[in-house]
């Protein structure tokens, strides 16, 4: 099962705290209300860095810490969403929004092609999308 897969070492980058708690728990709480509404495809990434200063885990596990990690949400009509959540202490729940890109930043940034065209492509929400009432987030 793909969930049970996620959860083996060889899909694990190091994340602070604060944000795995904070910004980008929010952003998978998002991704999981909405898929309860809608058809999803949510794709995502790292931003790798130059900090030899937070690579904690380069002795004992051969990885990197990544700068931050970046996240698409693209609904059933188009609708799309997407962050770019740096890996600080700093990226706390209340600052998800300040973390909204387009797809053409993430484009830009990682040289990756999205699957996304159109307006989606170069407009971003001015906030975060709503965690629904009553959304079962477990």
């Amino acid at each position: 099962m793909a969930i049970e897969q996620s959860n083996y070492i060889t899909n694990i980058l190091p994340q602070t705290s604060q944000m795995n708690r904070g910004a980008w728990k929010q952003t998978e709480e998002i991704a999981e209300c909405y898929r309860d509404i809608d058809e999803l495809l949510v794709i995502g990434g790292v931003i790798w860095g130059n900090n030899p200063d937070d690579d904690y885990f380069i002795e004992s596990h051969g990885v990197k810490t990544p700068d931050a990690f970046w996240k698409v949400v693209i609904r059933g009509d188009g609708r799309t969403i997407t962050w770019i959540v740096p890996n600080t202490k700093e990226a706390v729940k209340a600052k998800l929004d300040s973390y909204l890109v387009t797809v053409a930043d993430i484009e830009k940034i990682t040289g990756e092609k999205l699957p996304v065209t159109g307006d989606a492509r170069t407009s971003k929400p001015s906030g975060s999308w709503v965690v629904p009432i009553g959304c079962d987030k477990g």
